[in-house]
């Protein structure tokens, strides 16, 4: 099929400044999508320093790249921050370094790809496709990753403080020594993801909180726990939330804040997940029983075997 030498402008989303001009080689049925892709593999190539800060790779910061076609593509060190990237194909792309902070990756195929020590804070990652990636000590800070999926993905030391994970599917996401501290992890599926060493500090001390207002009622929940008669989905009934759970053996005057941060925990657990079941009530009912028999420890309760 014939091909022809096409100038391509790249915009910038804000402004709708042309940002540069790419010379690429294209064919008459050749997608938009694919056309973009090439224009910042052409950029790449000749080193294309748009705004004259960024010595590592192209400045495509806030450029307008929604769609694109970059699968593989070598990013490595790109300054992308606000850049418009909803529903780009970037799977097996080398975003290593890569500053993204503020962009838009909303829907955006991120499968595989490497985003080892990216800048990604505050952006826009909802519904993103991020299985796989590799995003060890990537900062996530503030960023919007509600209903992604993150599944076997290695987020391992990275900085997901304050970001929205309500959602998000992060079975058996590799977690070890990430920083949570005021995730919002509503609904996320964390069914056999690795925790060990992860920062999830502002739950668990909302839930000692809970515990020292029904404290002696501490050995009812951590067998409510273990008999799979816990419900995070109510607050009254013979199955119940926590602080419901902690009343039903006697507890009196426990404020039900369900928004706080150890309801929020409980809230996926089911009647019959027992703590270690393959589902994500039981993960998370393994972490609360955990809780619980430390929290008993420390103060001196004693729990029957």
């Amino acid at each position: 099929m014939e091909t022809t030498i096409e100038k391509f402008e790249v915009r910038n989303r804000f402004s709708g400044a042309v940002q540069f001009t790419a010379e690429i080689s294209v064919t008459p049925d050749m997608l938009p999508s694919v056309k973009l892709g090439l224009a910042v593999k052409w950029a790449l190539t000749n080193n294309t320093n748009l705004r004259g800060a960024n010595m590592s790779g192209a400045d495509l910061s806030g450029a307008d790249l929604s769609g694109a076609n970059l699968r593989y593509t070598d990013l490595r060190g790109a300054n992308m921050s606000g850049a418009n990237l909803r529903g780009a194909n970037m799977s097996g792309a080398n975003l290593r370094y890569a500053n993204l902070s503020g962009a838009d990756l909303s829907g955006a195929n991120l499968r595989y790809t490497d985003l080892r020590g990216a800048n990604m804070s505050g952006a826009n990652l909802r519904g993103a496709n991020m299985s796989g990636a590799n995003l060890r000590y990537a900062d996530l800070s503030g960023a919007d990753l509600s209903n992604a999926d993150l599944r076997g993905a290695n987020m391992s030391g990275a900085d997901l403080s304050g970001a929205d994970l309500s959602g998000a599917n992060l079975r058996y996401t590799d977690l070890r020594g990430a920083n949570m501290s005021n995730a919002d992890l509503r609904g996320a599926n964390m069914s056999g993801a690795d925790l060990s060493g992860a920062d999830l500090s502002p739950i668990k001390a909302d839930f000692f909180m809970i515990l020292a207002m029904g404290h002696t009622e501490v050995p009812q929940l951590i067998k409510a726990l273990r008999d799979g008669k816990v419900n995070g989905s109510t607050y009254e009934g013979e199955c119940a939330c926590l602080v419901g759970t902690l009343e039903n053996g006697g507890a009196k005057g426990i404020p039900h804040q369900p928004s706080s941060p150890a309801e929020v925990w409980f809230a996926p657990i089911r009647e019959g997940d027992k703590p270690g079941d393959d589902t994500e009530g039981g993960f998370r009912a393994k972490r609360a029983l955990g809780w619980a028999l430390e929290y008993a420890r420390l103060t001196g309760i004693e729990v029957p075997a």
